[in-house]
């Protein structure tokens, strides 16, 4: 059960259990208690709204319905319900800030309810709510730091798998051109050599024998110019299946799905800018997973006029707010090998960015 599900099933339970007593109370018979209706009625849909979509503003309503409650006499135990709070309080907010929270509401709890009960009542019941609150904060908020250790941990995984693509490609790349060179440095030119010695004895040769050097002669210079074909074809062939590298980052991720279109044959010669780009798809995926709440997740990667194109967009909520540290970090390293990154976001509409590498030039 993720995070969210659970805070809404103890939510649930922590609302009906205190909910439904004051419910029969207040709006069971008439006359209605509409102010006591009001801030019910705030509570149920800050804390339903919450859950799909979590907001500091929508805990902070919830905060002052439960103290408005609590001025409205209930029935002594609605302040429960902070406890809810303070478990959405440790999914959302660092450990200084949520404690600060939880004590601000707490001590507004005992002044609130030492005004409409008594000094007693408060010192008899603070305590206790303050503990559950504690309790539900620090439960919540290690299982937030734990889901991100994992989440991190994933990441870091499908990173690494990736790059053994990279590295795999890049030593059968430097192997390759290891033996090009090779062929090329020392079996060409003893060919060259051997060309030329059998030109001399061509100058030298007269009758039957003349037409045999002459063959040996072109048989050479076939097998110089194969071996310099091989050498070319070598060199050409060269470079990283990013494709590979990409399906093995993406083959983890639950969530969401990813759709990949590759340029068919696409090769990339510089492993470093496979790194890059590499990289770059990496944050795309994260900052879905993380950030945009998206099912679906586009992802185009082709070559076109001597650069690499990643275009990306999501079916999530959507952000205008600024480049976070992933995305800023992104924009840094395709600027560094002569890139650029742009961004197409707009809330509702999903998260949308289209990244350009250069395959030559600076990296």
């Amino acid at each position: 059960m993720t995070q969210s599900r659970l805070i809404a099933v103890v939510g649930l339970v922590a609302w009906l259990m205190v909910g439904v007593p004051a419910i029969v109370r207040h709006a069971g018979a008439p006359p209605v208690d509409l102010r006591w209706t009001a801030a019910f009625a705030v509570l149920t849909a800050s804390l339903l709204a919450s859950f799909r979509r979590p907001h500091v503003l929508l805990l902070l309503a919830q905060s002052v319905a439960v103290l408005a409650l609590v001025l409205l006499r209930c029935n002594g135990y609605e302040g429960i319900l902070l406890a809810v709070v303070a478990m959405q309080l440790g999914t959302r907010l660092d450990r200084v800030a949520g404690i600060a929270w939880i004590l601000v509401q707490t001590a507004l709890l005992a002044a609130a309810t030492a005004m409409q009960f008594s000094p007693r009542a408060a010192l008899l019941l603070t305590p206790p709510y303050l503990g559950f609150q504690l309790v539900a904060f620090f439960i919540f908020d290690f299982m937030a730091r734990e889901v991100a250790a994992r989440a991190a941990l994933a990441d870091a995984n499908r990173e690494l798998r990736a790059m053994q693509e990279i590295l795999a490609d890049s030593s059968r790349i430097s192997e390759r051109l290891r033996v090009a060179h090779e062929l090329h440095d020392a079996l060409g030119h003893r060919l060259t050599t051997l060309t030329l010695n059998l030109e001399a004895a061509l100058q030298r040769t007269q009758g039957a024998g003349r037409a045999n050097v002459e063959t040996a002669q072109s048989l050479a210079r076939e097998l110089l110019a194969d071996v310099r074909a091989i050498v070319s074809g070598s060199a050409m062939s060269g470079g990283v299946q990013l494709e590979h590298a990409l399906q093995t980052l993406i083959t983890a991720m639950p969530r969401p799905r990813v759709h990949l279109q590759v340029s068919e044959g696409l090769r990339i010669g510089d492993p470093q800018k496979a790194h890059i780009l590499l990289r770059c798809v990496q944050e795309i995926l994260t900052n879905a997973a993380r950030h945009s709440a998206a099912e679906n997740l586009w992802i185009v990667v082709q070559e076109e006029d001597g650069a690499v194109r990643i275009v990306a967009h999501d079916d999530g909520r959507g952000t205008l707010e600024r480049d976070g540290f992933g995305l800023s970090g992104m924009r840094e390293r395709l600027e560094r090998g002569g890139g650029a990154m742009r961004i197409a976001s707009e809330p509702g509409h999903g998260f949308g960015i289209t990244a350009v590498l250069p395959l030559r030039g600076a990296a």
